[in-house]
Order: structure tokens, then C-alpha cells, then sequence
């Protein structure tokens, strides 16, 4: 996360704009460093998304998370799996 932040503060994110008018077109993208912590990590953190390691000082996905989503991905392939059901439609 560290690394991506500073890439943004310092506007080295490059990105390429989809809307039609400006289709194509390279754009720097540019954010405060510490709004971006503040923003963006903090919300994540008290939503248990990412977990900051004291030790290191770095941010990592917090393996709740990670756990819950391949849960979810389980649901779906169960899901994907199951046979059609077949209904009628009544006029």
C-alpha cells in the first residue's frame, strides 16, 4: 500500500480515460498521500479489509477478509453448479 500511495502522491499513476469523448487519452493520476491514509485505509482498517503490521509498518489484506471471500466464491460455484430450475411461464 505504501509504495501505491507514493506513487499517487508523486502523480506516477498513469491511466487510460473509456469515456468517448476522451477515449485513449493518458491521464496522471494525483492524491494526497495522507488523505489517502485517511480516506481510504483507515475506513479499510475499521472494516477489518486490511490489517496494519506495527512491527514492519506495512498493510496487508487481513486473512478475515481473504477467508470471507473465498467463502463467497465457494457460494457461487455451488450456485453455478446447481441444475437450472425450470419453471412455466403462465399467460
Amino acid at each position: 500500500m505504501s509504495l501505491f500511495a507514493t506513487k499517487l502522491h508523486e502523480g506516477e499513476l498513469v491511466t487510460t480515460l473509456n469515456t468517448p469523448e476522451f477515449k485513449g487519452k493518458k491521464v496522471k493520476i494525483s492524491y494526497n498521500k495522507r488523505q489517502f491514509y485517511d480516506r481510504i485505509l483507515t475506513p479499510m482498517k475499521s472494516m477489518g479489509i486490511v490489517d496494519y503490521d506495527l512491527y514492519k509498518k506495512t498493510y496487508k489484506v487481513s486473512e478475515r477478509f481473504n477467508k470471507n471471500m473465498m467463502r463467497v466464491g465457494l457460494m457461487w460455484l455451488q450456485e453455478l453448479r446447481k441444475p437450472p430450475l425450470d419453471f412455466q411461464v403462465v399467460d
